[in-house]
């Protein structure tokens, strides 16, 4: 009997993409265990068990639970597989960029020190993680079929609530939730001018023989492609900006752009080769540098904002949905989340001292003044903070802490769906031990009983 899945471990998805690029090559890897047709080896949980003990996880056990989720991803794909779904080269494309996005900002941008680090070129951990991210999505789409509609009940919340003993109740520290309305700092033409100069100079010099790959390396500002001269490899549409995307598929094999303006700067790019509906290409891309005047500018939008909100005659939300400058934000509804639990609750230990000083001394319903930030590729812009909530030390209760139960009994709801899923295709599907691991606990929930 299937009794618990920690779903808290189940599908690593940036985490173990980017741990196993930093296992050692030296360790003699095996096969552990097999769950249908798919294998998993002792490097795919050493990699997770590592990551697992970076992020402060227990020790104890720890190795059969991840052995464990890895069981339940290797069943889910083997599931989806059955039932025909199907993940597109392009979700996966993106999915990687997105990933190696991530872990290059953690570099500070820096793909050259992120590839010593990891001891790969960009491009070859793209190719090696390809079929790791294309089961990791079909798993986290297998599991959003078994999860995805499960809501709760106010009765259900309060019903799991009374259950916890009065002892019990988890203690909370104070925390705070906030919203933020961001400015970004409008490149005036100088600076655009300058940057167009030096990309037409650019190209003419490789109309004249200079190698692209080389001046890519030198000038090019895009983080992911500068260290390998500018390549994007095989990409279809639909993965870049509309800007981009719309030059580069025009252009003939070898043949060079007009000088591009996407919102991530100005382009050069070159057509590589063609494969019917995708394309390879490379680029150099330059930033324009922001002005002083640009980023006061930026700052004074928003203290023409905050004089509106004081004045009562739109509310925040709408503010935000008018007047926010960052894409990303506004399709938050300028909610900020917590990346350690994915909601909008931060303890105020959590807060970087800028933001912490912004928002000390306001109340829920009040903005700050603007506030200079840095953006995930270091672009200095200014945003307003503003509180939506703020509470004192205190043990959890239904009145302040109703949305954290509710996710709670969800989270309980979903394990559950879970558990009746494996109960009811595990042993539909052959699963074996082949290495050190048949000692878990946790296998006797799998394995068939004779």
């Amino acid at each position: 009997m299937l009794t618990k899945i920690k779903i808290w471990l189940l599908l690593l998805s940036c985490c173990s993409f980017v741990a196993a690029a930093a296992q050692e090559h030296t360790l003699l890897d095996q096969v552990e265990m097999i769950v249908g047709n798919k294998i998993i080896l002792s490097s795919e949980i050493e990699a997770q068990y590592q990551q697992a003990r970076a992020q402060g996880a227990p020790d104890n056990d720890l190795h059969c639970q991840i052995l464990e989720q890895i069981m339940l991803e290797k069943l889910m794909v083997v599931r989806a597989e059955i039932d025909s779904v199907e993940i597109s080269e392009d979700e996966v494309a993106s999915e990687i960029d997105s990933r190696i996005n991530y872990f290059l900002s953690m570099f500070g941008g820096d793909s050259q020190k992120m590839e010593e680090y990891y001891g790969r070129t960009i491009l070859e951990m793209k190719d090696q993680f390809k079929d790791e991210v294309r089961m990791q999505l079909l798993a986290r789409r297998m599991q959003s079929t078994i999860t995805g509609n499960i809501k709760t009940t106010p009765a259900e919340v309060k019903a799991y609530f009374n259950k916890i003993p009065t002892d019990s109740l988890p203690y909370f520290n104070a925390e705070i939730s906030l919203g933020e309305l961001v400015a970004v700092p409008h490149i005036n033409k100088a600076q655009k001018q300058t940057v167009i100069d030096q990309m037409m100079s650019l190209k003419q010099q490789i109309m004249a023989g200079e190698d692209f790959a080389k001046l890519a390396g030198k000038y090019s500002q895009d983080p992911g492609s500068a260290a390998n001269g500018g390549d994007l490899g095989w990409v279809g549409r639909g993965q870049f900006v509309p800007e981009f995307e719309g030059a580069a598929f025009k252009l003939k094999p070898n043949e060079l752009s007009d000088i591009i303006e996407s919102p991530f700067g100005f382009h050069l790019i070159q057509l590589l080769e063609r494969r019917g509906d995708k394309i390879h290409t490379r680029h150099i891309l330059i930033k324009p540098e922001v002005a002083y005047s640009d980023l006061e500018a930026a700052k004074g939008r928003l203290d023409s904002l905050r004089q509106v909100f004081l004045k009562d005659t739109l509310t925040f939300q709408e503010m935000v949905a008018k007047f926010s400058e960052d894409e990303d934000s506004k399709k938050r509804g300028g909610n900020i989340y917590n990346p350690k639990d994915n909601t909008t609750m931060f303890e105020i230990s959590e807060l970087d001292p800028t933001t912490y000083f912004a928002v000390e001394g306001l109340k829920p319903g009040e903005l700050s003044k603007p506030v200079e930030v840095a953006a995930a590729d270091g672009a200095k812009r200014y945003r307003l903070l503003f509180v939506y909530e703020k509470t004192k030390p205190h043990r959890a209760n239904l009145a302040d802490d109703y949305t954290r139960i509710s996710k709670a009994v969800e989270n309980q709801k979903q394990q559950d769906a879970l558990i009746h899923w494996v109960e009811r295709f595990a042993p539909q599907t052959y699963i074996a031990i082949k290495g050190q691991y048949g000692n878990c606990e946790q296998l006797n929930r799998w394995l068939k009983k004779d």
